[in-house]
């Protein structure tokens, strides 16, 4: 028989009082300033999500540094002190609310401003050591601005993901080959981390599945997973892609009609060129149906190597499939980021059993939509809906 925890009680992860046992996950909101900071529009998303009934919320990325911004519009900037004072305004706006707030923090690499110039086979290791300082102050930034912990995202085709790659990390040096290479740069974060906020929640976004035969897959992500707890990680949020092709986080549907409406370099093209290009489209990508639950099952694999709880994300949509993950698959926790798009309000409709299914399409149009505007939800319609 079952033993059937509530996901609505109250739960901890890392030493964080959660409200429920469902996270809002790291969802880039395109929500601040030119210069980096969280905007009004950005504190009443979390505001909203607050009301709406999540455990806790885990922010967009941040950038720990300015070469590590992405090409995307809107992306908050944690690489300096001065942005301290705003960022509290943030949290403690979210704390008014009565629930926790994690910061998830990134640098985005070669996909990111700084492009080829960060291919993680010719930086140097004086940059790598740079990047590891980065890491670690932004943490100290994060704690000194209130928020309840950090995640490390290592997951996505980011600068880290890529270091932990056998697909595109071949490096020959201590950092690349080995796993044992590959993870020492998140070693060396935690280690300076912990030096300097030994208690301080540190969690982490993984890839527990690459696309790629010469990437890593679960049974690698359990290894890391190991390791990572060794280094001092207080829990593993689990998701999966490394490039565009694999939809990055986001498998569903390919959203043909927006990638032609918005997509940078493909929405200028005159509409001849557009019309022969538009059939092509689904076959650059991994076309995935849409898909329920498609991480639990690295997550479980990682789940069995670690002792230190482990998030689930993607494909998340029903109360059926939180309640499985948990019930049945022996998850810890469950996050969520585009149902809540959608509905901020939507655990609280789970909770008042007001609503058993999320109305998301997973049309992935708010993937796309994020290189023009801040997120939103469009519904599987290019035009304002």
């Amino acid at each position: 028989m079952i033993n059937k925890i509530d996901v609505f009680k109250p739960s901890e992860l890392a030493g964080i009082k959660l409200n429920n046992r469902i996270l809002r996950a790291a969802t880039d909101e395109g929500m601040a300033d030119e210069k980096g900071s969280p905007t009004e529009k950005l504190i009443k998303l979390y505001e909203k999500l607050a009301k709406g009934g999540v455990g806790g919320i885990i922010t967009g990325y941040m950038s720990v540094s300015k070469d590590g911004e992405s090409t995307m519009p809107g992306m908050v900037m944690i690489e300096m002190d001065d942005r301290i004072t705003k960022l509290s305004e943030v949290v403690n706006r979210v704390h008014e609310m009565s629930t926790p707030i994690i910061a998830q923090i990134a640098h985005c690499g070669r996909n990111g401003i700084a492009g080829k110039a960060f291919n993680v086979n010719k930086i140097s290791e004086e940059t790598i050591v740079r990047v590891i300082d980065d890491f670690t102050f932004a943490t100290i930034r994060a704690k000194n601005a209130g928020f309840d912990g950090v995640e490390l995202h290592l997951a996505h085709g980011y600068f880290l993901s890529e270091m932990l790659s056998p697909h595109t990390n071949k490096r020959k040096d201590k950092w690349g080959g080995t796993t044992e290479n590959r993870v020492r740069i998140v070693k060396e974060i935690m280690k300076k981390i912990r030096k300097e906020l030994p208690d301080y929640p540190i969690l982490v976004k993984v890839n527990g599945d690459e696309i790629y035969k010469d990437g890593v897959h679960a049974d690698e992500a359990a290894r890391i997973g190991k390791m990572l707890e060794q280094f001092g990680v207080n829990a593993i949020e689990v998701s999966c892609g490394i490039d565009f092709r694999q939809m990055g986080p986001a498998k569903g549907k390919v959203p043909v009609e927006m990638i032609m409406h918005d997509y940078p370099g493909i929405k200028t093209l005159p509409k001849p060129v557009k019309a022969l290009a538009k059939p092509l489209v689904p076959r650059l990508m991994k076309h995935t149906a849409t898909a329920r639950k498609y991480n639990v099952p690295s997550a479980k694999k990682i789940k069995e190597a670690v002792s230190i709880p482990v998030i689930a994300v993607g494909g998340i949509h029903d109360l059926t499939d939180i309640e499985t993950t948990i019930y049945e698959d022996g998850i810890d926790f469950v996050s969520m980021s585009r149902p809540l798009i959608i509905e901020p309000g939507l655990i609280n409709k789970f909770k008042q059993q007001k609503s058993q299914t999320a109305r998301c399409l997973s049309c992935n149009y708010c993937l796309i939509g994020l290189y023009n505007e801040p997120v939103r939800c469009y519904y599987g319609k290019c035009k304002s809906v």
